[in-house]
């Protein structure tokens, strides 16, 4: 890059204009404050970075999808899309489209750097708690999550991470400066943002009133978690052990280690999102059940919960009074917006606004390709037959019919009636997710929502060594509990059983500490004195000193017995669960198998005991008490436990993988430890796949299908499938994108 462009390029962020916004309406522009002028006005400034993310939000929907196998162009495409979709260089030039603007990057960057080089962190409120403190690691979190939309834009970019506010400061750079990319940006990041996380998981969120548009917009949905960003910068960083770092971090986000209550934790999926195609008695078409219902993520304006989906957005306005309305990536699907505008006793004030969209044909640029419909196809999961939807259930067998597929697609099949003069009535299908069912919607676009996490915490588990773990979370679902750790039976590969002791010690003062303690798996644990002896072992010559001043142990165990038939995790491998990483540490409690609890006493003054039996919970019904449910079902039905293998199956799935690899494998090379590769790959490609279906047209599928090529220094991995969008090879295209610098647009150059 000519030292010329470089310097356009930061003269143009040197003269970026902050925005800034009152308490009750973060939207309101102010063109006439800098971020260079007003950094120490934090409260503002921090406002106004948020504000400014609006410039990127849409291209992060446009620039991640149109590169990726899941959308084609129409006969309307524009030439600047069009060149985005064929990957021409030539033609998609930084400024030739509004979705191509480095500058708006680096303006965002900048204003992060002047915020973080001045703002007062040491300064404290009147209860003497850090004033800016929590805005400071937002803004970092912030920052890195821009740096890593420019990396998998632009693939190498300039780095730095304080302010250039003068010409002398660009200069300066410009005679040294540091490149970042995919394989170095966690490294040259993550000092500042594991700051950033310690001081978020001891004071929580910045915490303000809602944001307000055409809805009231809670705070909480435009933060971007620090743990969540780091594990996507090691994610991204691909290497087993970045992948292990990054499983840490995605499991702190889901197991509730966030410090502050502020911050809700990750928790497990929504159970109200189950789907699945279903046919009639005497009926050859297939009807899908309705998606999301009433609980559509992009509806959810709230504050975070564990029970929402949502986690961040960028949002939109209805009112460019409020802000920036984006209504880009609806207009390249197909709608059109018309904003109706409101005002009170008929004065300019605005008091309300609201954007309808209407599905214009000749106005479609985009569509869902047809490589993506045949994807859905082919994720035969179970299909019903039944004559009313009531009698779907655990005893409807399930039937499975190639001609079904995954339900999931029915948000590409939003379908629009068009009459013409001679009365003809043509079906149009237009894409329709982040605006469903043809609806507007604030929280657009979704940077993160839970299904989309649970996926990336599934890549870098597989990829740190742990695919029967990986793909239990497409199966089943992980439960979202601290307390024990699972070590279930594989009775198909290992033949023992497998203990686990959760023991609460009991002071006099009636404080309590919890330890965790694996028995021997030859033991079997049936009595009181069993239990006793289990204790005396373990705590060796402490027993005697660990009984003074003790009331009770409550030991917990749990145990998978090998002649079980319905253990919905039966296909874990051992070699994994034995490895027991923290980032695994998910609880029986929503896992079947047994239950016992029985207390050791040690005080005389506790003269009886007490023993229980039970079954749990089922961790895939949508009744557990935590929703726990696989991924996979959201789109391919509810896989009932009653149900032993089904149509996806661990190891059956593996073997299809691997058979287009070329390789024959059984069910004892997968768990034998000599096709661990092949495994990992073949799991790998599964969570692929869920991607496609559950995350389509949100923006992240070229990264995906980046990462993983990246990962294994295959190319070919992502150029086929993108070659292939259109339902056939295109060789043209599959040759361009062997070379991988064909994946990134070029940074100005003039």
């Amino acid at each position: 890059m000519k030292r010329k462009s470089i310097i356009a390029l930061l003269i143009g962020v040197f003269s970026f204009g902050m925005l800034s916004t009152s308490c009750d309406d973060m939207l309101s522009p102010s063109s006439e404050r800098h971020s260079y002028v007003v950094a120490q006005d934090t409260l503002y400034s921090y406002w106004g970075i948020i504000k400014s993310l609006q410039n990127i939000a849409e291209r992060y929907v446009v620039l991640g999808e149109c590169r990726g196998d899941l959308i084609s162009g129409t006969t309307y495409v524009s030439d600047t899309i069009k060149a985005i979709l064929d990957y021409d260089m030539d033609l998609a030039t930084d400024g030739s489209c509004r979705f191509l603007q480095a500058s708006d990057y680096y303006h965002v960057i900048n204003s992060c750097n002047a915020y973080l080089a001045s703002c007062d962190t040491a300064r404290v409120t009147g209860t003497l708690e850090p004033y800016m403190l929590k805005e400071a690691a937002q803004v970092t979190a912030i920052r890195a999550w821009v740096y890593l939309q420019l990396v998998q834009v632009y693939g190498e970019v300039p780095f730095y991470t304080e302010p250039l506010l003068t010409t002398d400061a660009i200069d300066a750079f410009m005679a040294n400066h540091p490149k970042a990319n995919a394989q170095n940006l966690a490294d040259l990041l993550a000092p500042d943002l594991v700051k950033a996380q310690q001081i978020e998981m001891k004071y929580g969120y910045p915490q303000y009133q809602e944001y307000k548009g055409a809805q009231s917009i809670h705070s909480s949905k435009c933060m971007i978690p620090c743990n969540v960003i780091l594990g996507d910068l090691y994610l991204t960083k691909g290497d087993a052990a970045s992948c292990e770092l990054a499983a840490q971090y995605y499991y702190d986000y889901f197991s509730g280690n966030q410090g502050m209550s502020l911050i809700p934790a990750g928790g497990t999926l929504p159970a109200g999102y189950e789907s699945f195609g279903k046919k009639y008695e005497g009926e050859t078409d297939v009807t899908y059940t309705n998606l999301f219902s009433s609980s559509s993520p992009w509806t959810e304006f709230g504050q975070q919960t564990p029970s929402k989906e949502a986690v961040t957005a960028i949002p939109s306005t209805t009112n460019k009074l409020w802000g920036n309305v984006l209504r880009g990536v609806n207009e390249l699907f197909g709608f059109e917006s018309e904003i109706s505008v409101y005002t009170s006793g008929g004065q300019d004030t605005v008091t309300n606004a609201t954007v309808f969209l209407t599905p214009k044909y000749d106005a479609k640029q985009l569509y869902a390709s047809k490589g993506y419909f045949q994807q859905a196809l082919a994720q035969n999961f179970e299909t019903y037959i039944a004559t009313d939807i009531t009698n779907i259930n655990a005893a409807t067998p399930p039937v499975i019919d190639p001609n079904v597929g995954d339900a999931r697609q029915y948000w590409a099949k939003y379908e629009s009636r068009q009459t013409y003069d001679n009365g003809v009535i043509n079906l149009e299908r237009f894409i329709s997710k982040q605006n469903p069912r043809g609806s507007f919607t604030s929280i657009y676009p979704m940077i993160y929502r839970k299904s989309q996490l649970w996926l990336r915490f599934a890549e870098a588990l597989n990829r740190a060594g742990y695919p029967s773990y990986a793909f239990a979370i497409l199966r089943n679902g992980l439960c979202n509990n601290t307390m024990y750790y699972p070590v279930p039976e594989t009775e198909d590969y290992a033949k023992d059983y497998a203990f686990h002791y959760a023991f609460t010690r009991t002071l006099p003062d009636n404080t309590t500490y919890r330890d965790t303690i694996p028995a021997a798996s030859d033991m079997s644990i049936l009595s009181l004195a069993d239990l006793t002896a289990a204790v005396q072992a373990d705590l060796g010559a402490d027993y005697e000193l660990q009984k003074k001043g003790i009331d009770s142990v409550c030991i917990s165990y749990n145990n998978y017995p090998n002649d079980a038939t319905n253990k919905v995790l039966f296909y874990l491998d051992a070699r994994e669960t034995k490895r027991n990483p923290r980032f695994l540490n998910f609880g029986f409690e929503e896992l079947d198998g047994q239950y016992a609890s029985q207390y050791v006493v040690f005080s005389p003054a506790l003269s009886s005991t007490q023993m229980t039996m039970s079954s749990v919970t089922i961790a895939s019904t949508a009744d557990s008490p935590k929703g726990t449910i696989g991924i996979h079902s959201r789109g391919c039905g509810m896989l009932y436990p009653e149900t032993r293998m089904g149509d996806y199956d661990y190891v059956g799935k593996v073997i299809e993988k691997a058979a287009l690899y070329g390789q024959t494998i059984t069910k004892e090379d997968i768990y034998s430890g000599a096709y661990d590769q092949l495994v990992q790959d073949c799991v790998e490609d599964l969570i692929i796949d869920e991607a496609a279906m559950e995350l389509a047209f949100e923006g992240n599928r070229f990264f995906d299908l980046m990462r993983v090529a990246m990962r294994r220094g295959t190319p070919e991995y992502l150029a086929q499938r993108v070659a292939m969008r259109d339902g056939t090879m295109d060789s043209g295209l599959y040759t361009k994108l062997l070379n991988q610098k064909n994946w990134f647009f070029p940074l100005p150059r003039h």
